[in-house]
């Protein structure tokens, strides 16, 4: 998101309520401009770890010693900086490693640049997953023909997935889409309201992994021939989709395309997706499935594509929503992060061992492993009563959680309510400069800007982690 794009979304009308800045003085030295807009710069001119990169912090805390922001300083220094370079419409290439355990891979990702992208105004993004025996370009040139005029809308970036080909729901493969994402919204002026994922067989179970697991990404998500695939699948299929309440998502399959029996495939699994969403009350979710077609025809039609897309808008501060999983790298949801659990996470890559008595069916079987990976799930809960500027957080198998108190959350001009599983906390949390310039330069993201950080454990007091 350009740093322009802050003037959109003033931090007073969006409920920080700090007090008004002083007019800019017309004779505040050009040196400390300049001082302040190159440090900006610097902020997305390399590798950054995020907020709580030791590296990072220090850059950030030097930068604070030497000059004194309040928030709305901060947020007028933001507001008026632009740090987008001009680039020329057309493909353009880029890479980024990832680790599977000791491996490292190299993701090779192209991005499209349509003629209208301009630095100084933000874009939406459309991040493409290719097939098994696909790669990045070819899928990026297949969406854009799929969008036809309403290509120029988007920037389109499409990595190519690196080691096996076959989706496995591993770290790696979800790094492989989630870090280009990342090294675009450094380097372009993305909407970070509007950023799309569409993807095809292996890439349409990517697209279904990471708007469940990863949901405060996305505005909207299409899976084409793809299923619910995550680690521990087949099991796994239909535990996160509490995950996908914020989410515009449509999953499109082909009523032809199932192995023989008594195998399951892309149909029987999008039928209970389906039918599970549907008993959640999931009023963003849109099934279809196509007669007489097989695993190579779930295209949607075009107009209908753009038009889904176009639609969508990410609910960066959702006011009720849930995040379940299994393993500690999924334990963000929104402005939630698990910091302890209650159990150690389980190993989902190897052999799982269940006793059942007796001879039990298929179904028994596959039902009690099923009900062995739900008894092991991490969840929380997150509900914002704005008028009370109350959050109430409930939580299975977790200790603690940190609230990441994103732009818009509190209004931090009166005391804040915690409440995490039946005990209440009132405080004051201030917004602190050194907070949101850490996740700014982490991620660049404007429209969930955060302005402090609370942790809470029900057997403590909870700690703002940023003071003013």
């Amino acid at each position: 998101m350009s740093l322009g794009k802050i003037v959109a979304f003033s931090l007073l009308a969006a409920g920080l309520c700090v007090p008004s800045a002083p007019a800019a003085s017309p004779a505040e030295p050009s040196g400390q401009r300049a001082a302040d807009e190159a440090f900006l710069r610097g902020l997305f001119a390399g590798p950054f770890d995020g907020a709580d990169s030791s590296a990072g912090r220090k850059r950030i805390d030097d930068y604070l010693a030497r000059r004194t922001h309040d928030a709305n300083s901060l947020q007028k220094l933001l507001a008026t900086e632009a740090a987008y370079p001009s680039v020329e419409a057309g493909w353009h290439r880029g890479s980024v490693r990832v680790t599977d355990g000791a491996r490292k891979h190299d993701v090779s990702f192209v991005v499209h640049v349509p003629r209208s992208y301009r630095p100084a105004r933000p874009h939406a993004m459309l991040l493409a997953a290719h097939g098994q025996h696909g790669g990045g370009e070819g899928m990026a040139r297949t969406l854009l023909r799929m969008l036809g005029p309403e290509a120029e809308k988007y920037l389109v970036v499409a990595p190519t997935m690196p080691g096996p080909r076959h989706y496995s729901g591993k770290a790696y493969q979800e790094q492989a889409y989630l870090r280009p994402l990342r090294w675009v919204r450094r380097r372009y002026n993305v909407d970070d309201d509007r950023i799309c994922l569409a993807g095809y067989s292996q890439g349409g179970h990517g697209t279904w992994h990471l708007a469940t697991l990863f949901p405060r990404h996305f505005a909207a998500a299409v899976a084409m021939a793809g299923t619910p695939w995550f680690q521990g699948a087949p099991a796994t299929a239909n535990l996160y989709l509490e995950n996908l309440s914020n989410v515009r998502f449509w999953s499109i399959w082909g009523e032809l395309d199932k192995p023989p029996p008594p195998a399951i495939g892309q149909v029987q699994f999008n039928r209970a997706a389906t039918r599970r969403l549907k008993e959640l009350g999931n009023a963003n979710y849109r099934g279809t499935e196509l007669r007489g077609v097989g695993h190579g025809g779930c295209w949607p039609d075009r107009q209908a594509f753009a038009a889904f897309l176009a639609a969508g808008k990410r609910s960066a501060v959702p006011e009720k929503f849930a995040h379940f999983f299994h393993l500690e790298h999924h334990k963000r949801g929104y402005y939630l992060e698990a910091i302890r659990l209650a159990a150690r996470p389980m190993r989902m890559d190897g052999p799982i061992r269940i006793k059942l008595r007796g001879k039990p069916s298929d179904t028994d079987s596959d039902r009690a492993v099923e009900d062995h990976f739900r008894k092991l799930l991490f969840k929380m809960w997150g509900e914002l009563d704005r008028k009370a500027n109350r959050l109430t957080v409930r939580t299975s198998r977790i200790r603690s959680v940190r609230v990441y108190v994103t732009e818009g959350l509190f209004d931090l001009s009166q005391p804040v309510t915690v409440c995490l599983n039946g005990r209440s906390w009132r405080l004051r949390v201030p917004a602190s400069p050194a907070c949101m310039l850490a996740h700014y330069a982490a991620d660049r993201d404007a429209t969930a800007l955060v302005v402090n950080e609370i942790d809470v454990a029900p057997a403590g007091t909870p700690r703002v982690r940023y003071k003013r």
